[in-house]
């Protein structure tokens, strides 16, 4: 979890640091907001990505586990019948 954390702050310095960058750039107000936006959506369209990935990729392993402990909870009942017998 330490490591999606890390990412994460990764990436949302790095926008904060575009977003000074563009600010602090000589260029009319009017651009300077579009710029913003349109690099503010990208952005977010790229932690969105990430953030899609990340939960899929979290989905997969948690049926995983449910999938084995289904397997072991049978394999136990099995045992249970097969002692009670």
């Amino acid at each position: 979890m330490s490591s999606t954390k890390f990412i994460l702050g990764a990436l949302v310095g790095a926008v904060v640091g575009v977003q000074i960058g563009i600010l602090v750039a000589p260029d009319k107000g009017e651009n300077t907001r579009k710029k913003i936006g349109k690099k503010g959506n990208e952005y977010l369209d790229e932690v969105n990505g990430k953030v899609n990935t990340f939960l899929d990729s979290l989905t997969k392993k948690v049926s995983d586990v449910s999938e084995e402990v289904d397997k072991l909870a049978k394999r136990a009942k099995a045992k249970t019948d097969e002692l009670a017998k």
